[in-house]
């Protein structure tokens, strides 16, 4: 052991043994911002974006038919009614 200053007694690292285990307990409250939540409408460029995407996929649709193109477009017009 060793002495240090203030009069209190240090242990010291004995060789061959592992240091004591100190376990402590912490508690950490998290409080979430449910008042600060804010939701907005779609903005302009984004309806304008999705009504771009669903003419793209119907022209895809027209000039290259297949099963993948028709419910591209599908997905697509669905996106664009939602935001309307």
């Amino acid at each position: 052991m060793m002495a240090e200053t203030n009069g209190t007694v240090a242990r010291g690292r004995v060789p061959g043994k592992a240091p004591e285990k100190v376990t402590s307990t912490t508690n950490v409250n998290v409080a979430l911002p449910f008042s600060q939540v804010k939701i907005h409408e779609p903005s302009e460029h984004l309806i304008a974006l999705t009504a771009l995407v669903e003419d793209l996929a119907g022209i895809l649709a027209q000039i290259a038919p297949s099963p993948e193109a028709d419910h591209l477009h599908s997905r697509a017009e669905e996106l664009a009614a939602k935001l309307r």
